[in-house]
């Protein structure tokens, strides 16, 4: 078999990055795409929560939604699903992960989430059947330390990222009190947001 015939017939790999996104930042966009590169995934999907059970999000879900659709825009192999969203009532991941895999019975699922989410799994609705339905990955950085994987449900992949030290609390407070958010933010989601006049950002100057 040659190497074309075996790209052929190997199972797509998705990568699936859940989040509020409330506003997604590059530091969401790393994680995506070293998971992307790293774990050789044919895609990620940056899915919107809608109704997370365990966190609560500032902005509408519209909202959310177009400022994901701005931040892979031009970002090959990253694209927003919003499929949470359309969904009615709390947003559990096993529901999500057995739709993927009705849609796609073939595909190898990779659910990537940082180690504050994964030292929180055992708290998950149904994870164990989250974890049948999906190999999950679980982000480090230098100098971390890993969640004990004794207290986790199965095993886990350990992806190490750079270190970037952004998160959408401090970007909500920069944009309301009219601080520095470029570089901080994909361009046209800081253009998004003001056009939008989210987070009380000022108008695009």
């Amino acid at each position: 078999m040659s190497a074309d015939q075996g790209d052929v017939t190997r199972p797509r790999r998705i990568g699936l990055v859940g989040g509020s996104f409330d506003p997604p930042h590059l530091g969401h966009l790393v994680v995506a795409e070293c998971a992307r590169v790293e774990l050789g995934l044919d895609e990620v999907r940056l899915l919107v929560a809608g109704s997370p059970w365990m966190k609560s999000t500032v902005s509408d879900a519209a909202d959310r939604v177009a400022l994901v659709e701005a931040a892979v825009a031009d970002a090959p192999g990253l694209v927003c699903d919003a499929r949470e969203v359309d969904r009615e009532g709390p947003t559990f991941t096993a529901d999500t992960l057995a739709e993927i895999r009705a849609e796609e019975p073939d595909a190898e699922v990779f659910f990537v989430l940082g180690e504050d989410a994964a030292a929180a799994l055992p708290e998950w609705e149904r994870v164990e059947d989250a974890f049948a339905l999906a190999t999950f990955v679980v982000v480090t950085r230098p100098g971390s330390v890993p969640p004990d994987e004794s207290t986790l449900p199965g095993p886990v992949v350990h992806l190490e990222i750079p270190q970037l030290r952004v998160s959408s609390t401090d970007l909500r407070a920069r944009f309301a009190r009219g601080g520095a958010t470029r570089w901080l933010v994909p361009l046209a989601v800081d253009d998004e947001i003001r056009r939008r006049g989210l987070y009380g950002a000022p108008p695009p100057a």
